[in-house]
């Protein structure tokens, strides 16, 4: 319903009365609903394809979906996934793979063969009930949906056919972009859940060879083909990999108190205060993590670098400024109590070091590169053809075209020997170059304005030529790769790029390095209207962007920024 940008109406908030019999509605529906209070907004909207409703939302994120779901007519409350968030036991949940996720997330509806069954069964859901849908092993809702078939009528997922739930929304669709835009949150399993999960995670491990095989071969089917096995063999890893909440918090408190005890020392960072949130991430607190760990701060209790700080401010060792939207570090507490009990370690750089020499000359050497072309247009060839100066390519430079018009005022001796910076026209001299005015009327003409004129009359083109891909001529100028910082959703600032296909700039590839580099979240969207994609990242990020870019070797000439983010000006 929300895979593609939806329309809506301005909201208005919601009377108090219409707010208690919205959470006696809720707690009377859905199990282990606590209805929270706080005021809310509504808003109507209308979806891509028809299907309208209201939208109601809190402060930051929308939490219920008012309309009417495929074969009912009477308008049903659908919660949204920030809302299953908070409760998630309050729907029933059907688990599927991570492989169908990704489907589900593009725009899909999950289909009978992609479930996952525990040994004990599905749980018991009617047709047309609302149910959450998480990948395996999981609590935290990646889509909410109807389902299309009662699941006491599921007997085999292997080799089935039909789908089992139709997806009403989904985490990353249009909708959750209207809100704060978190990270689903490490939910803990029960201890119904953990023993389904071990059931299911036994049998793919291949205790039972038979069930496993024809589990996969069954997902395979859904999914065109797409390995199960492999996606169960990344499950795995990601579990011996698994770092709790917790430890990660202590991990990112280390590593800030270990950039400021070493690298942003008193001596050295007093002058250049304030720095980004995102610098202070990326460049300083990631490579000196402690034993070479990952940073990740939405594995963290906090979600998000904006909240940790701001606890770390909280805690005394950083003060923060908010500047053109965007989150800076002000001060940095170098006589707090933990720095000065705190032993730093050392931290190895070497392999950076000694490679940064070769990514610099790599990058340089893989510089996009651009050349002016002119063309001949049709009315100046019979000049060119005169002097044999249209060149097989049909392609030259200014000064060929330059040395071609000289060529022909000196074959013809069209130089005014009373004042050689004159120049007698003839007729293809006027037909391709003068007005018919100016033919009506002069005989000579001045030199440097007939050069001058040959260069506008030239079609303009541009040779395209990006590393591994042969060269390309455009008309026209080079198109330029946009950089806007606008402001979205209040004071939130954002910063979005667009036309990188054309210098073969692989989107998703830069979004993940922004989403290291900005310590933000990031997205890819498509442009509405154009057969072209758009990169999201959270903050002013303009500079961020341009370095990236130009390590990709587009050169800064081919980005046009434009900031929308500034104060109104007076």
């Amino acid at each position: 319903m929300f895979k593609k940008p939806f329309q809506s109406k301005p909201q208005s908030a919601l009377r108090e009365s219409a707010c208690r019999q919205l959470a006696h509605e809720a707690q009377s529906t859905f199990h282990e609903f606590t209805a929270q209070p706080g005021k809310l907004q509504t808003q109507k909207f209308v979806s891509h394809i028809g299907d309208k409703g209201d939208i109601i939302s809190s402060s930051t994120d929308p939490l219920w979906i008012r309309t009417t779901l495929p074969n009912t007519s009477n308008m049903v409350l659908v919660p949204t996934v920030y809302t299953q968030w908070q409760h998630p036991r309050m729907l029933p949940i059907l688990w599927t793979w991570p492989v169908v996720i990704e489907k589900l997330v593009g725009g899909a509806d999950l289909m009978t063969a992609g479930l996952v069954v525990p040994p004990g069964g599905l749980p018991v859901v009617t047709k047309g009930s609302l149910v959450a849908v998480c990948a395996h092993g999981e609590m935290a809702a990646r889509a909410v949906g109807v389902m299309d078939v009662d699941t006491r009528e599921i007997r085999e997922v292997v080799g089935a056919k039909g789908k089992a739930v139709r997806v009403v929304h989904t985490y990353k669709d249009w909708l959750w972009e209207a809100g704060s835009k978190d990270e689903p949150p490490v939910i803990p399993v029960d201890s119904v859940e953990e023993a389904r999960v071990a059931d299911v995670e036994k049998s793919a491990d291949g205790e039972d060879t038979k069930d496993a095989v024809d589990t996969t071969d069954g997902v395979d089917t859904a999914m065109e083909n797409l390995s199960v096995q492999d996606a169960a063999a990344e499950s795995e890893t990601a579990a011996t990999t698994h770092v709790t909440p917790a430890e990660m918090d202590a991990l990112l408190m280390t590593s800030l108190k270990q950039v400021m005890a070493t690298v942003l020392d008193k001596k050295h960072m007093g002058e250049q205060l304030p720095i980004a949130a995102s610098t202070l991430f990326s460049t300083y607190m990631l490579p000196n993590a402690p034993r070479n760990a990952e940073l990740d701060v939405k594995k963290s209790s906090y979600k998000k670098l904006a909240k940790f700080l701001k606890a770390m401010e909280k805690h005394g060792l950083l003060g923060l400024k908010d500047i053109r939207g965007e989150m800076h570090i002000k001060s940095l507490n170098w006589t707090h109590a933990d720095l000065r009990t705190y032993t730093p370690y050392s931290v190895k750089h070497v392999v950076k070091e000694e490679q940064a020499p070769a990514v610099e000359k790599t990058q340089k050497g893989n510089m996009i590169e651009l050349e002016e072309l002119l063309r001949v247009p049709p009315a100046l060839r019979p000049l060119f053809d005169d002097v044999n100066g249209n060149p097989e390519s049909g392609y030259m430079t200014r000064q060929q075209a330059r040395y071609v018009l000289e060529a022909y005022i000196k074959r013809h001796n069209l130089v005014d020997t009373r004042n050689p910076r004159n120049i007698r026209v003839d007729h293809l001299v006027c037909d391709g170059l003068l007005t018919k005015d100016e033919t009506a009327k002069l005989t000579f003409y001045p030199r440097d304005k007939l050069q001058q004129r040959l260069q506008e009359r030239m079609i303009l083109c541009t040779r395209l030529t990006v590393p591994g891909n042969p060269p390309v001529v455009r008309q026209g100028r080079p198109p330029t790769i946009d950089i806007v910082c606008e402001k979205k959703m209040g004071n939130k600032v954002v910063t979005r790029v667009m036309g990188l296909e054309v210098y073969g700039v692989d989107p998703a590839s830069l979004a993940k390095e922004l989403r290291v580099a900005c310590a933000s979240s990031t997205s890819v969207d498509p442009v509405p209207g154009k057969k072209t994609v758009s990169v999201l990242v959270q903050g002013h990020q303009v500079k961020i962007m341009t370095r990236l870019l130009n390590d990709r070797g587009v050169p800064t000439d081919l980005l046009k920024v434009t900031d929308k983010s500034g104060k109104a000006k007076k």
